[in-house]
């Protein structure tokens, strides 16, 4: 009996609580009804006064989750900073206080507040890394300072990394996309991040295409084009009321030039704000002011080493002025949120840092200040959040130059490859032997951009040493060596134009052999210079009196002189084969795949890359011998004029993290 009485009373309270239980979970469930309201109110409707009192709400109602209150305080505390509200501590010191157990949340809440009460609130920075490997992270954040944006270029898809949360999202694409065209890498979103505009290249007869500009909606919908010509046009920002998108054209047959123009996202009318010379070399980024009345760029100017200023207009083009305005290379970076500074990197101390330049009635007011030191060229911009925070992305590329020594009649390595000390890391580009072996030549990449990323390097054969060439080029590649082991032959550009130029490598002294072209050797004679032309046909040009003919036609830029140059060697369909300049029909040396050949230095064999491998073939045709040397991501094996030493370069791609600056804005008022 008594058994039975216990038994009664502990199921009578079980049932209580269960109800209990029950009852708490409807009221969690209603709070966290009420979390998804004040969210929506919050993102959706923009109405951040109303979502702080529904959060507010939420905090405050007896029984809600502890997870969904520490959410609501979190959410809370950003809406008051993003209205300017120094509520926002508040908000984040209860959530730290109260809700430790919500680890997660309550980290997030512990940045905030070391941003708000750190080094920042006397006017300092706080940097902090989000992610150590940010290579899924786009390039775009968005102007609430929620998600960082990029395409998928395979699909259209659009995908989102949510700063908060640190996990992506996908937006589908429901338009067409890639069928009929070719969809190019240049983009720009809309400032409220719900519009792209992107270009496509649209085939217009058997080699010209048209460039198309188009806009959609992140989900596909509202495609619309609204240019449609053979001028090549980039996308570089909107305006921020979404009237306009601000580009560069580079007008078909004047790639040397580039106009600054905006296009009606309305009725697709143009208007040219500004030249540019030398286009796409010269300008590096261009945005509109928050308050879309001016339009900030950056632009190369001319001087004893080319530099890079940055210039601000009205958005109608007129009143332009220089910002900053010091002879050290300049670039921009963007406007604050405010609108009431101007960001830019400047190498005037050596490294590249932030600079901050004051702007009133879009003028300079004042010195310009040093926000952060040694920021680095490599890093990429990704924008401002409301409060100021200044997100981007370090980029570090991996890899190096490294050097060994090989029998050639045999194919083994004598000494294997060991890394070379550089005074730039990461893998350098196309090192090249002077034909006497005293120097080696190479560029060496220190940036994300092609602006005062290429270092013209020549090092010493014996001693090791780097030296720095400062041409009056704005970029430069393809390089070789002169006959004369006193000169680089390499294509390049200036505000005047492109060309093949003669760079001396003791005084860095430029001169221009020819307008067009790329891929230049000049032969032993000195006088005739080969090159390759579109087509893409190798042609010889003798420097004396320009008269040029062609020599061979060949796929891509994949050929080489040889040294006696007299020949030249290259890979056309599925074979490797050898030409005279002189005329006469090709002969082959080898069939196979073949990413580049190279002559070694008595002219005899033919170094060829293809399959993985490394094959030396015999330049009067015979069995091609297979060296023992087998490095995962080599690119540009070159033999030593001795035929045992080498160099190549490895790639191991880029290190990317997600970082953020903050502070960049005065501390937060009071609310009133």
């Amino acid at each position: 009996m008594k058994t039975r009485h216990v038994g009664l009373i502990g199921a009578a309270l079980l049932a209580v609580f269960l109800a209990a239980l029950l009852a708490a979970g409807q009221k969690n469930d209603q709070a966290e009804l009420a979390l998804k309201a004040a969210i929506k109110t919050e993102t959706v409707d923009g109405n951040l006064k109303g979502a702080i009192e529904q959060y507010k709400k939420i905090a405050a109602q007896p029984g809600a989750g502890r997870a969904t209150v520490a959410t609501a305080l979190l959410r809370m505390g950003q809406c008051h900073e993003k209205l300017g509200n120094a509520e926002a501590r508040t908000a984040y010191e209860r959530l730290v206080r109260d809700y430790a157990d919500q680890a997660e949340i309550v980290a997030q809440a512990r940045v905030r507040l070391a941003a708000l009460a750190g080094p920042g609130a006397g006017g300092g920075l706080v940097t902090r890394r989000i992610l150590a490997d940010a290579s899924g992270v786009g390039d775009f954040l968005t102007a609430d300072g929620k998600y960082i944006n990029q395409i998928d270029w395979k699909t259209g898809d659009v995908v989102q990394f949510e700063v908060a949360s640190g996990q992506p999202r996908r937006i589908k694409n429901g338009g067409p996309w890639g069928n009929d065209d070719q969809v190019n890498v240049d983009h720009a979103f809309s400032r409220d991040g719900k519009q792209i505009a992107y270009i496509a290249e649209v085939r217009s007869g058997a080699k010209q295409w048209d460039t198309l500009l188009r806009i959609r909606n992140l989900d596909g919908s509202g495609l619309r084009t609204l240019y449609s010509e053979r001028d090549y046009i980039e996308p570089l920002d909107w305006s921020p009321d979404g009237r306009a998108i601000l580009t560069s054209r580079y007008r078909e047959n004047e790639r040397a030039a580039a106009d600054l123009v905006l296009i009606s996202t309305g009725d697709g009318s143009v208007r040219a704000l500004r030249n540019t010379p030398a286009g796409f070399v010269a300008l590096n980024r261009a945005s509109f002011s928050p308050d879309g009345r001016y339009i900030a760029f950056g632009l190369q100017r001319e001087g004893p080493t080319p530099h890079g200023d940055v210039f601000l207009m009205t958005a109608d083009g007129r009143d332009e002025v220089v910002i900053a305005g010091h002879p050290a290379d300049e670039k921009l970076l963007g406007w604050t949120p405010d609108g009431k500074s101007l960001i830019f990197l400047s190498d005037r101390t050596g490294t590249w840092d932030v600079w901050n330049a004051r702007i009133t009635g879009g003028k300079q007011q004042g010195e310009s200040e040093l926000l952060k030191r040694d920021f680095g060229s490599g890093s990429k911009l990704l924008g401002f959040a409301p409060d100021g925070s200044l997100y981007y992305k370090s980029v570090t590329r991996l890899g190096g130059l490294f050097s060994g020594a090989i029998d050639l009649e045999t194919g083994k390595v004598l000494v294997p490859p060991a890394p070379v000390a550089t005074r730039y890391t990461g893998p350098l580009i196309q090192p090249a032997w002077s034909p006497d072996g005293r120097n080696l030549a190479y560029i060496s990449r220190w940036g994300s951009g092609m602006l005062g990323s290429f270092i013209l390097t020549i090092r010493s054969a014996e001693m090791g040493e780097e030296r720095f060439l400062k041409p009056r080029l704005l970029f430069i590649n393809q390089i070789s060596w002169g006959p004369d082991n006193r000169s680089i032959i390499a294509v390049g550009g200036t505000l005047a134009g492109f060309g093949i130029f003669r760079i001396d490598a003791e005084t860095s002294e430029v001169t221009k052999l020819a307008d067009n072209g790329v891929a230049p050797r000049l032969c032993p004679d000195g006088k005739t210079l080969v090159y390759v032309k579109e087509g893409p046909i190798v042609v010889k040009r003798n420097l004396d009196t320009g008269a040029e003919s062609d020599v061979v036609e060949i796929r891509g830029l994949n050929y080489d002189l040889s040294p006696d140059g007299k020949d030249v060697v290259f890979w056309m369909e599925d074979a490797v084969k050898i030409a005279s300049l002189n005329g006469g029909e090709p002969r082959e040396v080898y069939r196979g795949p073949a990413k580049y050949a190279r002559w070694t230095g008595d002219g005899r064999r033919i170094i060829v890359q293809g399959g993985g491998s490394h094959w030396l073939v015999p330049a009067q045709g015979g069995t091609p011998l297979k060296l023992d040397l087998a490095v995962p991501k080599m690119m540009f094996f070159t033999v030593h004029p001795d035929n045992r030493r080498f160099v190549f370069s490895v790639n191991e791609g880029v290190k990317s993290e997600l970082w953020v600056m903050e502070n960049f804005l005065p501390p937060l008022k009071a609310a009133k």
